[in-house]
């Protein structure tokens, strides 16, 4: 098997991470439960410190209708991140709407002000969205536990600077999304023997434009088909390239800690 994919499956496996920059091992989420059928959906839901939030508790069974509903309120497709090393703009498509309104909601309820980018790795991608911090956990307490229905589509691939959900590897058939665990990719071109390595042995196929995107451009195409990508990065990316430049601990943790904070523009 490739070996990028195979660090793919390692790196964007959902994970917890520490305040204290020591993730923990790699875990598969288990299953989630399900909400009470006759939740009103009209409800806001407020959490035990007062917080309130604009929908009532996500779970797998009710996000596809709640997020749809939200995402039609909500048309935003633009999102600034900004970091100690600089600001990333960030375009959301269209063609992914679970997964660009449940984004778009998370930066509206602060959710990423609370977490830094945990995992990063040089000429492959950069990840965050996920903490251990008590805040943290509490705003996603509140949110709900939930998984997101993959939306692969034709055309969004993991070119460089792809914006992407990452997911369990163990009991998830469907590739089902984490709603809170988002990374870029970061990796420059791919050589020509990577691209024939990825055809002929692994048997992937490639449309001439997005095969040549990968030579030129770069990404990580052993990724497509295995998780959702559902934006990218249209400036800032070379503040992509710095933090994963980083100097590390011996499990891809940045030792100077990166704290993320994310805005709605339009």
């Amino acid at each position: 098997m490739n070996r990028y994919f195979l660090a793919g499956i390692f790196i964007l496996s959902l994970c917890s991470c520490k305040n204290d920059r020591e993730p923990q091992k790699d875990k598969a989420t288990k299953e989630v439960k399900v909400v009470k059928k006759n939740e009103s959906a009209s409800k806001k839901s407020k959490s035990f410190s007062g917080r309130s939030f604009e929908l009532p508790k996500l779970s797998s069974e009710n996000c596809v209708e709640l997020l749809t509903e939200y995402g039609e309120k909500n048309r935003e497709t633009k999102v600034r991140m900004s970091t100690p090393l600089g600001e990333v703009l960030i375009r959301l498509y269209e063609n992914t709407p679970v997964h660009r309104a449940n984004f778009i909601y998370m930066t509206k309820q602060k959710f990423f002000d609370e977490t830094v980018f945990y995992r990063v790795m040089d000429t492959f991608m950069i990840q965050g969205g996920n903490s251990d911090q008590w805040e943290t956990q509490r705003i996603k307490a509140d949110i709900g536990k939930y998984t997101l229905p993959s939306e692969m589509k034709e055309g969004n691939f993991h070119k460089r600077g792809a914006l992407a959900a990452a997911r369990s590897y163990t009991n998830n058939p469907n590739k089902k999304s984490s709603p809170f665990v988002f990374y870029i990719v970061q990796r420059g071109p791919i050589a020509e023997s990577g691209m024939k390595y990825l055809e002929i042995e692994e048997g992937n196929t490639y449309t001439p434009e997005i095969r040549q995107h990968y030579l030129d451009f770069g990404g990580t195409p052993g990724l497509d088909g295995e998780l959702t990508v559902f934006g990218e990065v249209i400036s800032g990316i070379e503040v992509v390239d710095a933090i994963a430049k980083v100097e590390t601990d011996g499990k891809n943790w940045p030792k100077e800690s990166i704290w993320i904070k994310m805005e709605v523009l339009d």
